[in-house]
Protein backbone atom coordinates (compact mmCIF):
# COMPACT_ATOMS: atom_id res chain seq x y z
CA UNK A 1 0.00 0.00 0.00
CA UNK A 2 2.68 2.52 0.74
CA UNK A 3 3.49 3.57 -2.83
CA UNK A 4 0.43 4.62 -3.54
CA UNK A 5 0.45 6.98 0.03
CA UNK A 6 3.93 8.24 -1.04
CA UNK A 7 1.87 9.37 -4.20
CA UNK A 8 -0.49 10.80 -2.59
CA UNK A 9 1.40 12.74 -0.27
CA UNK A 10 3.90 13.74 -3.22
CA UNK A 11 1.03 16.09 -4.97
CA UNK A 12 1.53 19.41 -4.43
CA UNK A 13 -1.03 21.39 -6.45
CA UNK A 14 -4.63 20.56 -7.06
CA UNK A 15 -3.37 19.89 -10.81
CA UNK A 16 -0.89 17.04 -9.86
CA UNK A 17 -3.83 15.56 -7.81
CA UNK A 18 -6.44 15.37 -10.40
CA UNK A 19 -3.75 13.59 -12.49
CA UNK A 20 -2.78 11.21 -9.75
CA UNK A 21 -6.59 10.75 -9.62
CA UNK A 22 -7.12 9.70 -12.83
CA UNK A 23 -3.42 7.69 -13.66
CA UNK A 24 -3.99 4.38 -14.67
CA UNK A 25 -1.85 3.05 -12.57
CA UNK A 26 -3.51 4.22 -9.40
CA UNK A 27 -6.24 2.12 -9.45
CA UNK A 28 -9.09 3.77 -6.58
CA UNK A 29 -11.31 6.51 -6.68
CA UNK A 30 -11.35 7.96 -3.41
CA UNK A 31 -14.18 10.21 -3.99
CA UNK A 32 -16.57 9.05 -6.33
CA UNK A 33 -18.88 6.28 -6.08
CA UNK A 34 -20.09 5.42 -9.90
CA UNK A 35 -22.86 2.55 -9.98
CA UNK A 36 -24.94 1.00 -12.41
CA UNK A 37 -28.90 2.29 -11.70
CA UNK A 38 -32.11 2.58 -13.55
CA UNK A 39 -34.18 5.09 -13.61
CA UNK A 40 -37.03 3.85 -15.61
CA UNK A 41 -37.67 -0.13 -15.50
CA UNK A 42 -38.48 -0.39 -19.21
CA UNK A 43 -35.75 2.38 -20.23
CA UNK A 44 -31.94 2.04 -20.31
CA UNK A 45 -29.58 1.15 -17.35
CA UNK A 46 -27.86 4.84 -15.97
CA UNK A 47 -24.85 5.71 -13.90
CA UNK A 48 -25.74 6.83 -9.98
CA UNK A 49 -23.25 9.23 -8.96
CA UNK A 50 -22.57 9.73 -4.94
CA UNK A 51 -20.51 10.34 -2.89
CA UNK A 52 -17.37 8.57 -1.81
CA UNK A 53 -17.11 9.57 2.19
CA UNK A 54 -14.86 8.29 4.45
CA UNK A 55 -17.00 8.17 7.87
CA UNK A 56 -20.81 7.80 6.14
CA UNK A 57 -21.73 5.18 3.87
CA UNK A 58 -24.18 7.57 1.55
CA UNK A 59 -25.46 4.72 -0.11
CA UNK A 60 -26.98 3.86 2.88
CA UNK A 61 -27.21 6.26 4.91
CA UNK A 62 -27.07 9.31 2.52
CA UNK A 63 -25.54 12.63 4.67
CA UNK A 64 -28.11 12.10 7.89
CA UNK A 65 -25.03 12.08 10.40
CA UNK A 66 -23.94 15.49 9.01
CA UNK A 67 -27.09 17.16 9.41
CA UNK A 68 -27.69 20.22 11.41
CA UNK A 69 -30.60 19.98 14.07
CA UNK A 70 -32.39 22.24 16.08
CA UNK A 71 -32.75 19.54 18.80
CA UNK A 72 -29.73 19.41 20.91
CA UNK A 73 -30.63 15.70 21.81
CA UNK A 74 -30.52 14.82 18.57
CA UNK A 75 -27.17 16.63 17.66
CA UNK A 76 -25.94 15.43 20.61
CA UNK A 77 -26.31 11.57 19.38
CA UNK A 78 -25.03 12.48 15.86
CA UNK A 79 -21.84 13.89 17.55
CA UNK A 80 -21.46 11.26 19.63
CA UNK A 81 -21.86 8.76 16.44
CA UNK A 82 -19.51 10.52 14.27
CA UNK A 83 -16.69 10.19 17.02
CA UNK A 84 -17.27 6.48 17.20
CA UNK A 85 -17.10 6.75 12.75
CA UNK A 86 -13.91 8.67 13.90
CA UNK A 87 -12.19 5.48 15.48
CA UNK A 88 -11.49 3.43 12.05
CA UNK A 89 -9.89 6.43 9.90
CA UNK A 90 -7.64 7.06 13.16
CA UNK A 91 -6.49 3.72 12.96
CA UNK A 92 -6.01 3.50 10.01
CA UNK A 93 -3.96 6.74 9.35
CA UNK A 94 -2.13 5.56 12.60
CA UNK A 95 -1.34 2.06 10.75
CA UNK A 96 -0.06 4.40 7.81
CA UNK A 97 3.00 5.98 10.11
CA UNK A 98 0.59 8.91 11.85
CA UNK A 99 0.96 9.26 15.77
CA UNK A 100 -1.91 9.24 17.89
CA UNK A 101 -2.90 12.76 18.64
CA UNK A 102 -1.63 13.65 15.08
CA UNK A 103 -4.39 10.85 13.18
CA UNK A 104 -6.62 12.39 15.97
CA UNK A 105 -6.26 16.37 14.59
CA UNK A 106 -6.40 14.64 11.07
CA UNK A 107 -9.40 12.81 11.35
CA UNK A 108 -10.96 16.24 12.79
CA UNK A 109 -10.16 18.18 9.89
CA UNK A 110 -11.35 15.41 7.57
CA UNK A 111 -14.80 15.60 9.38
CA UNK A 112 -15.19 19.18 8.85
CA UNK A 113 -14.44 18.92 5.11
CA UNK A 114 -16.96 16.19 4.52
CA UNK A 115 -19.72 17.80 6.50
CA UNK A 116 -19.38 20.90 4.37
CA UNK A 117 -20.57 18.90 1.76
CA UNK A 118 -22.31 16.17 3.51
CA UNK A 119 -24.86 18.35 4.89
CA UNK A 120 -26.31 19.08 1.52
CA UNK A 121 -27.58 15.53 0.78
CA UNK A 122 -30.86 15.16 2.09
CA UNK A 123 -31.71 13.42 5.21
CA UNK A 124 -35.00 10.51 4.81
CA UNK A 125 -36.52 12.77 7.88
CA UNK A 126 -36.20 15.82 5.43
CA UNK A 127 -38.58 14.12 2.72
CA UNK A 128 -40.76 12.88 5.60
CA UNK A 129 -41.06 16.70 7.07
CA UNK A 130 -41.70 18.24 3.97
CA UNK A 131 -44.92 18.32 1.88
CA UNK A 132 -45.85 15.14 0.60
CA UNK A 133 -44.41 15.04 -3.03
CA UNK A 134 -40.92 16.58 -2.10
CA UNK A 135 -38.91 13.14 -3.04
CA UNK A 136 -40.24 12.96 -6.38
CA UNK A 137 -39.74 16.39 -7.30
CA UNK A 138 -35.94 16.17 -6.10
CA UNK A 139 -35.62 13.11 -7.51
CA UNK A 140 -37.08 14.50 -11.04
CA UNK A 141 -34.44 17.41 -10.32
CA UNK A 142 -31.64 15.06 -10.17
CA UNK A 143 -31.05 13.55 -13.82
CA UNK A 144 -28.36 14.73 -15.93
CA UNK A 145 -26.06 14.75 -19.14
CA UNK A 146 -22.35 13.88 -18.76
CA UNK A 147 -21.47 17.31 -19.78
CA UNK A 148 -24.44 18.34 -17.46
CA UNK A 149 -23.08 16.57 -14.96
CA UNK A 150 -19.32 17.31 -15.02
CA UNK A 151 -20.70 21.29 -14.91
CA UNK A 152 -21.86 20.94 -11.86
CA UNK A 153 -18.09 20.43 -10.07
CA UNK A 154 -16.15 21.98 -12.95
CA UNK A 155 -12.72 21.97 -11.04
CA UNK A 156 -12.97 18.37 -10.00
CA UNK A 157 -12.17 15.63 -13.13
CA UNK A 158 -15.42 13.67 -12.98
CA UNK A 159 -15.49 13.03 -16.50
CA UNK A 160 -11.77 11.14 -16.48
CA UNK A 161 -13.12 9.65 -13.30
CA UNK A 162 -16.12 8.21 -14.48
CA UNK A 163 -13.76 6.81 -17.83
CA UNK A 164 -11.62 5.06 -15.33
CA UNK A 165 -14.42 3.66 -14.15
CA UNK A 166 -15.83 2.30 -17.41
CA UNK A 167 -18.76 4.79 -16.74
CA UNK A 168 -18.43 7.27 -18.84
CA UNK A 169 -20.64 6.40 -22.41
CA UNK A 170 -24.03 6.74 -20.04
CA UNK A 171 -26.87 8.84 -21.75
CA UNK A 172 -28.27 9.35 -18.20
CA UNK A 173 -26.88 10.32 -15.29
CA UNK A 174 -28.17 10.38 -11.39
CA UNK A 175 -26.54 12.64 -9.03
CA UNK A 176 -27.58 15.01 -6.32
CA UNK A 177 -26.97 18.88 -7.87
CA UNK A 178 -26.21 20.06 -4.43
CA UNK A 179 -24.05 17.71 -2.98
CA UNK A 180 -22.15 17.82 -5.91
CA UNK A 181 -22.14 21.62 -6.68
CA UNK A 182 -20.81 21.93 -2.99
CA UNK A 183 -18.07 19.13 -3.28
CA UNK A 184 -17.25 21.16 -6.66
CA UNK A 185 -16.70 24.52 -4.66
CA UNK A 186 -14.08 22.76 -2.38
CA UNK A 187 -12.18 21.34 -4.59
CA UNK A 188 -9.70 24.12 -4.72
CA UNK A 189 -5.85 24.36 -3.84
CA UNK A 190 -6.95 26.56 -0.40
CA UNK A 191 -7.72 22.56 0.84
CA UNK A 192 -5.50 20.63 -1.14
CA UNK A 193 -4.54 19.05 2.28
CA UNK A 194 -7.35 17.87 3.69
CA UNK A 195 -8.39 16.53 0.39
CA UNK A 196 -5.10 14.58 0.37
CA UNK A 197 -5.69 13.58 3.79
CA UNK A 198 -9.46 12.01 2.59
CA UNK A 199 -7.93 10.95 -0.28
CA UNK A 200 -5.80 8.88 2.16
CA UNK A 201 -7.92 8.28 4.39
CA UNK A 202 -10.51 6.38 1.43
CA UNK A 203 -7.50 4.50 0.35
CA UNK A 204 -6.91 2.82 3.57
CA UNK A 205 -10.48 2.54 4.25
CA UNK A 206 -11.35 0.35 1.04
CA UNK A 207 -7.97 -1.74 1.42
CA UNK A 208 -8.61 -2.28 5.18
CA UNK A 209 -9.72 -6.37 4.66
CA UNK A 210 -6.83 -6.93 2.07
CA UNK A 211 -3.67 -5.80 4.60
CA UNK A 212 -2.32 -7.76 7.43
CA UNK A 213 -4.55 -7.64 10.66
CA UNK A 214 -1.89 -8.47 12.91
CA UNK A 215 -1.47 -4.56 13.60
CA UNK A 216 -4.54 -3.58 12.81
CA UNK A 217 -5.65 -6.14 15.49
CA UNK A 218 -3.93 -4.21 18.03
CA UNK A 219 -4.73 -1.10 17.62
CA UNK A 220 -8.46 -1.94 17.39
CA UNK A 221 -7.78 -3.81 20.96
CA UNK A 222 -6.46 -0.54 22.01
CA UNK A 223 -9.28 1.18 20.99
CA UNK A 224 -11.45 -0.58 23.18
CA UNK A 225 -12.66 -2.02 19.40
CA UNK A 226 -13.43 -5.88 18.51
CA UNK A 227 -10.01 -7.93 17.67
CA UNK A 228 -10.33 -8.81 14.32
CA UNK A 229 -8.72 -12.67 14.64
CA UNK A 230 -7.78 -14.65 11.21
CA UNK A 231 -10.75 -16.21 10.29
CA UNK A 232 -12.77 -12.76 10.43
CA UNK A 233 -10.55 -11.55 8.50
CA UNK A 234 -10.04 -13.87 5.72
CA UNK A 235 -14.56 -14.09 5.74
CA UNK A 236 -14.14 -10.16 5.46
CA UNK A 237 -12.21 -9.93 2.62
CA UNK A 238 -14.39 -12.61 0.67
CA UNK A 239 -17.53 -10.97 1.27
CA UNK A 240 -16.57 -7.87 0.50
CA UNK A 241 -18.92 -6.20 -2.69
CA UNK A 242 -15.96 -6.08 -4.39
CA UNK A 243 -14.75 -9.39 -4.26
CA UNK A 244 -16.74 -12.71 -4.03
CA UNK A 245 -19.04 -12.10 -2.47
CA UNK A 246 -21.92 -12.87 -5.33
CA UNK A 247 -19.88 -16.51 -4.82
CA UNK A 248 -20.13 -17.23 -1.35
CA UNK A 249 -23.94 -16.16 -1.78
CA UNK A 250 -24.77 -18.32 -4.74
CA UNK A 251 -22.70 -20.87 -2.49
CA UNK A 252 -24.51 -20.20 1.06
CA UNK A 253 -28.06 -20.50 -0.85
CA UNK A 254 -26.94 -24.27 -3.23
CA UNK A 255 -25.12 -25.58 -0.31
CA UNK A 256 -26.93 -24.60 2.42
CA UNK A 257 -29.61 -22.92 2.34
CA UNK A 258 -31.16 -25.21 -0.49
CA UNK A 259 -34.23 -25.37 -3.00
CA UNK A 260 -36.79 -25.64 -0.61
CA UNK A 261 -35.37 -22.38 1.25
CA UNK A 262 -36.17 -20.42 -2.21
CA UNK A 263 -39.11 -22.08 -3.08
CA UNK A 264 -41.20 -21.46 0.14
CA UNK A 265 -39.73 -17.76 0.58
CA UNK A 266 -40.60 -16.55 -3.09
CA UNK A 267 -44.29 -18.21 -3.03
CA UNK A 268 -44.29 -16.43 0.72
CA UNK A 269 -43.64 -13.24 -0.92
CA UNK A 270 -46.22 -13.48 -3.87
CA UNK A 271 -48.71 -14.68 -1.27
CA UNK A 272 -48.31 -11.44 0.89
CA UNK A 273 -48.31 -9.18 -2.32
CA UNK A 274 -51.53 -10.58 -2.60
CA UNK A 275 -52.97 -9.84 0.67
CA UNK A 276 -51.50 -6.22 0.22
CA UNK A 277 -53.63 -5.64 -2.86
CA UNK A 278 -56.89 -7.42 -1.35
CA UNK A 279 -55.85 -5.04 1.99
CA UNK A 280 -55.47 -1.92 -0.59
CA UNK A 281 -58.55 -2.46 -2.64
CA UNK A 282 -60.40 -2.68 0.98
CA UNK A 283 -59.46 0.55 2.42
CA UNK A 284 -61.82 2.69 2.99
CA UNK A 285 -59.73 6.37 2.96
CA UNK A 286 -58.70 5.90 -0.49
CA UNK A 287 -59.93 6.47 -4.32
CA UNK A 288 -59.66 4.55 -6.80
CA UNK A 289 -57.40 6.16 -8.70
CA UNK A 290 -54.90 6.01 -5.81
CA UNK A 291 -55.75 2.09 -5.60
CA UNK A 292 -54.98 1.54 -9.14
CA UNK A 293 -51.57 3.02 -8.93
CA UNK A 294 -50.57 1.02 -5.89
CA UNK A 295 -52.29 -2.49 -6.93
CA UNK A 296 -49.94 -1.80 -10.54
CA UNK A 297 -46.97 -0.94 -8.27
CA UNK A 298 -47.50 -4.36 -6.43
CA UNK A 299 -48.14 -6.49 -9.92
CA UNK A 300 -44.78 -5.19 -11.63
CA UNK A 301 -42.70 -5.62 -8.05
CA UNK A 302 -39.58 -7.84 -9.18
CA UNK A 303 -39.02 -10.08 -6.05
CA UNK A 304 -35.21 -10.57 -5.85
CA UNK A 305 -35.47 -13.66 -3.52
CA UNK A 306 -31.60 -14.96 -2.53
CA UNK A 307 -30.99 -14.25 -6.14
CA UNK A 308 -30.98 -11.37 -8.31
CA UNK A 309 -33.59 -11.50 -11.19
CA UNK A 310 -30.66 -11.20 -14.08
CA UNK A 311 -28.82 -13.62 -12.14
CA UNK A 312 -25.39 -13.31 -10.28
CA UNK A 313 -22.76 -12.20 -11.73
CA UNK A 314 -20.52 -14.24 -14.07
CA UNK A 315 -17.04 -14.83 -12.79
CA UNK A 316 -16.34 -17.22 -15.58
CA UNK A 317 -13.65 -15.43 -17.47
CA UNK A 318 -11.58 -14.08 -14.45
CA UNK A 319 -8.36 -15.44 -13.55
CA UNK A 320 -6.57 -14.67 -10.23
CA UNK A 321 -3.17 -15.01 -9.87
CA UNK A 322 -1.76 -18.13 -7.43
CA UNK A 323 0.45 -17.18 -5.04
CA UNK A 324 3.46 -19.01 -5.85
CA UNK A 325 3.50 -17.01 -9.44
CA UNK A 326 3.82 -13.72 -7.23
CA UNK A 327 0.19 -12.94 -6.70
CA UNK A 328 -1.22 -11.45 -3.07
CA UNK A 329 -4.11 -10.93 -1.34
CA UNK A 330 -4.10 -7.32 -2.76
CA UNK A 331 -3.16 -7.79 -6.14
CA UNK A 332 -6.23 -10.47 -6.45
CA UNK A 333 -8.45 -7.61 -5.08
CA UNK A 334 -7.40 -5.07 -7.57
CA UNK A 335 -7.88 -7.38 -10.25
CA UNK A 336 -11.70 -8.70 -8.71
CA UNK A 337 -12.33 -4.80 -8.60
CA UNK A 338 -11.67 -4.33 -11.63
CA UNK A 339 -13.52 -7.04 -13.77
CA UNK A 340 -16.67 -6.09 -11.85
CA UNK A 341 -16.03 -2.83 -12.97
CA UNK A 342 -15.75 -3.98 -16.11
CA UNK A 343 -19.12 -6.40 -15.85
CA UNK A 344 -20.89 -3.44 -14.49
CA UNK A 345 -19.75 -0.95 -17.58
CA UNK A 346 -21.39 -3.72 -20.23
CA UNK A 347 -25.00 -3.05 -18.41
CA UNK A 348 -24.87 0.58 -19.27
CA UNK A 349 -26.90 1.99 -21.51
CA UNK A 350 -28.86 -1.35 -21.89
CA UNK A 351 -32.47 -2.51 -21.06
CA UNK A 352 -33.14 -2.07 -17.37
CA UNK A 353 -33.12 -4.68 -15.11
CA UNK A 354 -34.99 -5.59 -11.66
CA UNK A 355 -31.95 -7.69 -10.38
CA UNK A 356 -29.29 -4.41 -11.06
CA UNK A 357 -29.78 -3.02 -7.34
CA UNK A 358 -27.98 -5.86 -6.08
CA UNK A 359 -24.70 -4.36 -7.94
CA UNK A 360 -24.66 -2.00 -5.39
CA UNK A 361 -24.69 -4.44 -2.73
CA UNK A 362 -22.88 -7.11 -1.33
CA UNK A 363 -25.62 -10.34 -1.15
CA UNK A 364 -23.08 -11.51 1.92
CA UNK A 365 -25.20 -8.41 3.47
CA UNK A 366 -27.26 -9.17 6.68
CA UNK A 367 -30.29 -7.13 5.12
CA UNK A 368 -33.55 -7.19 3.09
CA UNK A 369 -35.01 -4.19 1.27
CA UNK A 370 -36.88 -2.30 -1.02
CA UNK A 371 -35.29 -0.29 -3.78
CA UNK A 372 -37.52 2.25 -5.40
CA UNK A 373 -35.51 2.98 -8.60
CA UNK A 374 -36.37 -0.98 -9.77
CA UNK A 375 -39.92 -1.44 -7.56
CA UNK A 376 -37.96 -4.57 -6.21
CA UNK A 377 -37.95 -6.40 -3.27
CA UNK A 378 -34.34 -7.81 -1.91
CA UNK A 379 -33.83 -10.51 0.11
CA UNK A 380 -30.26 -11.20 0.26
CA UNK A 381 -28.60 -14.52 1.67
CA UNK A 382 -27.02 -12.84 3.97
CA UNK A 383 -29.99 -11.93 5.63
CA UNK A 384 -31.15 -15.70 5.60
CA UNK A 385 -30.23 -17.28 9.40
CA UNK A 386 -31.69 -19.22 11.80
CA UNK A 387 -33.45 -17.00 13.64
CA UNK A 388 -35.27 -16.53 10.02
CA UNK A 389 -35.23 -19.30 8.72
CA UNK A 390 -34.65 -23.07 8.82
CA UNK A 391 -36.76 -26.41 6.85
CA UNK A 392 -38.73 -27.13 9.93
CA UNK A 393 -40.32 -23.93 10.89
CA UNK A 394 -44.01 -24.40 10.51
CA UNK A 395 -45.67 -21.84 8.16
CA UNK A 396 -46.44 -19.63 11.38
CA UNK A 397 -43.06 -19.54 12.31
CA UNK A 398 -41.92 -18.82 8.74
CA UNK A 399 -44.30 -16.12 8.07
CA UNK A 400 -43.47 -14.05 11.71
CA UNK A 401 -39.89 -14.25 10.60
CA UNK A 402 -38.51 -13.93 6.73
CA UNK A 403 -42.63 -13.07 6.21
CA UNK A 404 -43.11 -10.00 8.05
CA UNK A 405 -39.84 -8.66 7.11
CA UNK A 406 -40.79 -9.28 3.61
CA UNK A 407 -44.26 -8.00 3.85
CA UNK A 408 -42.45 -4.57 5.75
CA UNK A 409 -40.12 -4.56 2.59
CA UNK A 410 -43.15 -4.69 0.23
CA UNK A 411 -44.90 -1.74 2.12
CA UNK A 412 -42.08 0.47 1.89
CA UNK A 413 -43.70 0.60 -1.88
CA UNK A 414 -46.61 2.65 -0.97
CA UNK A 415 -45.27 4.37 2.66
CA UNK A 416 -44.41 8.02 2.50
CA UNK A 417 -41.29 8.00 0.06
CA UNK A 418 -41.78 4.66 -1.82
CA UNK A 419 -44.75 5.89 -2.91
CA UNK A 420 -43.56 8.62 -4.54
CA UNK A 421 -42.23 6.92 -7.20
CA UNK A 422 -44.19 4.37 -9.75
CA UNK A 423 -44.39 1.21 -10.64
CA UNK A 424 -41.51 1.45 -12.87
CA UNK A 425 -39.40 3.73 -10.69
CA UNK A 426 -40.07 7.17 -12.62
CA UNK A 427 -40.30 9.78 -9.91
CA UNK A 428 -44.50 9.73 -10.01
CA UNK A 429 -46.59 9.93 -6.81
CA UNK A 430 -48.59 7.37 -6.97
CA UNK A 431 -51.53 9.17 -4.71
CA UNK A 432 -53.93 10.85 -5.71
CA UNK A 433 -54.30 14.46 -4.82
CA UNK A 434 -57.53 13.57 -3.05
CA UNK A 435 -56.12 11.30 -0.84
CA UNK A 436 -53.15 12.79 0.28
CA UNK A 437 -54.43 14.15 2.84
CA UNK A 438 -55.98 10.79 4.62
CA UNK A 439 -52.49 9.59 3.93
CA UNK A 440 -50.44 12.11 5.60
CA UNK A 441 -52.74 12.03 8.82
CA UNK A 442 -52.47 8.22 9.35
CA UNK A 443 -48.38 8.56 8.76
CA UNK A 444 -48.70 11.77 11.61
CA UNK A 445 -51.07 10.03 13.69
CA UNK A 446 -48.30 6.87 13.99
CA UNK A 447 -45.05 9.83 14.05
CA UNK A 448 -47.23 11.58 17.33
CA UNK A 449 -48.05 8.10 19.24
CA UNK A 450 -44.22 7.17 18.73
CA UNK A 451 -43.32 10.63 20.28
CA UNK A 452 -45.05 9.83 23.46
CA UNK A 453 -42.69 6.60 24.22
CA UNK A 454 -40.23 7.30 26.90
CA UNK A 455 -37.08 5.37 26.08
CA UNK A 456 -35.06 6.53 28.78
CA UNK A 457 -35.62 9.01 31.26
CA UNK A 458 -36.04 12.51 29.69
CA UNK A 459 -35.70 10.67 26.22
CA UNK A 460 -38.27 10.39 23.99
CA UNK A 461 -38.47 8.56 20.88
CA UNK A 462 -38.02 11.09 17.49
CA UNK A 463 -41.40 9.66 15.99
CA UNK A 464 -41.09 11.91 12.97
CA UNK A 465 -37.56 10.55 12.21
CA UNK A 466 -38.73 6.78 12.44
CA UNK A 467 -42.19 6.71 10.92
CA UNK A 468 -41.31 5.54 7.70
CA UNK A 469 -40.12 2.14 9.20
CA UNK A 470 -42.84 2.31 11.44
CA UNK A 471 -45.34 2.42 8.72
CA UNK A 472 -43.61 -0.76 7.28
CA UNK A 473 -43.41 -2.58 10.61
CA UNK A 474 -47.22 -1.71 10.87
CA UNK A 475 -48.12 -2.34 7.47
CA UNK A 476 -46.48 -5.78 7.35
CA UNK A 477 -47.57 -7.19 10.44
CA UNK A 478 -50.93 -6.37 8.91
CA UNK A 479 -50.54 -8.47 5.72
CA UNK A 480 -48.94 -11.25 7.30
CA UNK A 481 -52.13 -11.51 10.01
CA UNK A 482 -54.30 -11.11 6.33
CA UNK A 483 -52.48 -13.78 5.27
CA UNK A 484 -52.69 -15.57 8.70
CA UNK A 485 -56.61 -15.08 8.76
CA UNK A 486 -56.55 -17.29 5.20
CA UNK A 487 -55.59 -20.09 7.26
CA UNK A 488 -57.57 -22.60 9.15
CA UNK A 489 -56.53 -22.76 12.73
CA UNK A 490 -53.70 -20.91 12.31
CA UNK A 491 -51.12 -20.75 15.38
CA UNK A 492 -50.90 -17.24 16.33
CA UNK A 493 -49.25 -18.12 19.53
CA UNK A 494 -46.68 -19.88 17.26
CA UNK A 495 -46.23 -16.77 15.00
CA UNK A 496 -46.21 -13.99 18.08
CA UNK A 497 -43.79 -15.93 20.02
CA UNK A 498 -41.39 -16.23 16.80
CA UNK A 499 -41.92 -12.33 15.98
CA UNK A 500 -40.80 -11.34 19.69
CA UNK A 501 -38.01 -13.57 19.70
CA UNK A 502 -36.81 -12.26 16.10
CA UNK A 503 -36.88 -8.61 17.48
CA UNK A 504 -35.31 -9.90 21.39
CA UNK A 505 -32.16 -7.69 21.38
CA UNK A 506 -29.57 -6.14 24.28
CA UNK A 507 -27.93 -2.83 23.23
CA UNK A 508 -25.43 -0.95 25.49
CA UNK A 509 -25.72 2.68 26.52
CA UNK A 510 -22.58 3.13 23.78
CA UNK A 511 -24.57 2.17 21.41
CA UNK A 512 -28.21 3.81 22.11
CA UNK A 513 -27.32 7.30 20.59
CA UNK A 514 -26.48 5.30 17.25
CA UNK A 515 -30.16 3.72 17.89
CA UNK A 516 -32.09 7.16 18.75
CA UNK A 517 -31.01 9.03 15.26
CA UNK A 518 -31.76 5.18 13.45
CA UNK A 519 -34.58 5.65 11.48
CA UNK A 520 -36.06 2.21 12.64
CA UNK A 521 -37.75 1.78 16.13
CA UNK A 522 -35.89 0.69 18.96
CA UNK A 523 -35.99 -3.35 18.41
CA UNK A 524 -38.65 -4.01 21.52
CA UNK A 525 -40.66 -1.32 19.78
CA UNK A 526 -40.88 -2.70 16.55
CA UNK A 527 -42.57 -5.79 18.24
CA UNK A 528 -44.93 -4.47 21.11
CA UNK A 529 -46.13 -1.32 19.38
CA UNK A 530 -47.42 -3.01 16.78
CA UNK A 531 -48.65 -6.16 18.31
CA UNK A 532 -50.67 -4.18 20.04
CA UNK A 533 -52.46 -2.42 17.46
CA UNK A 534 -54.22 -5.50 16.19
CA UNK A 535 -56.97 -7.75 17.15
CA UNK A 536 -54.99 -11.30 17.04
CA UNK A 537 -53.14 -10.38 20.17
CA UNK A 538 -56.28 -9.25 22.07
CA UNK A 539 -58.08 -12.30 21.07
CA UNK A 540 -55.29 -15.04 21.44
CA UNK A 541 -53.44 -13.72 24.84
CA UNK A 542 -56.94 -12.24 26.23
CA UNK A 543 -55.14 -9.03 26.75
CA UNK A 544 -57.76 -6.86 28.73
CA UNK A 545 -57.74 -2.58 30.10
CA UNK A 546 -54.87 -2.50 33.16
CA UNK A 547 -52.44 -4.54 31.21
CA UNK A 548 -49.21 -3.45 30.01
CA UNK A 549 -49.90 -4.22 26.61
CA UNK A 550 -53.20 -2.89 26.10
CA UNK A 551 -54.47 0.02 23.72
CA UNK A 552 -57.92 1.08 23.85
CA UNK A 553 -59.56 0.11 20.68
CA UNK A 554 -60.18 3.89 19.81
CA UNK A 555 -56.01 5.12 19.86
CA UNK A 556 -55.51 1.53 17.88
CA UNK A 557 -53.59 2.95 14.71
CA UNK A 558 -54.57 0.67 11.37
CA UNK A 559 -53.27 2.07 7.66
CA UNK A 560 -55.15 0.04 5.74
CA UNK A 561 -58.02 -2.68 5.07
CA UNK A 562 -61.79 -2.10 6.36
CA UNK A 563 -60.54 -1.12 9.29
CA UNK A 564 -58.46 2.04 8.65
Amino acid sequence: MQPYLDRIDAVTTIEEMNALLVADDFPFSPFILGTVSINDTRALSIVNVNPNFVFCDALFDGGMYYQNSEDPQEREHLDAVLQTMAQTPTVDLMNAGMREGEAQNAVGQLLTFEMTHGQCLDATSTYLNADYGYAAEVARDSYFTLDETCALAPSFPLKETLDKMGKGEATTYWVDRDWLEAFGDLWTEDNLDVIKLAAKARVLGETRPYRDPTAEGAMQGESDQSVVDEEDFAFTACTSLDTLSNVVAKTYVDDVLGARCKSRLTALSKDLVDAYKDLVQSTGWMGKESKGRIIEKLENMTLNVLEPANGYLDYSELELTPTEEGGTLFSNYLKLKQYRYDCESKLVNQPASGGETWLSFAPTLNNAFYDPANNSINILPGFISSIIYIDEMTDAELLAGAGWTIAHEISHGFDYTGSQTDAYGVANPVYADADVDAFVLKCSTLALYYGKIEVTPGQMVNGQLVVGEAAADLSGMQACLELASRTDNFDYVGFFDRASIGWAQVITGDYLPYQLVDTHPLAHLRMNVNAQMYDALYDVFGVTEGDGMYLAPEERIVIWGPKA
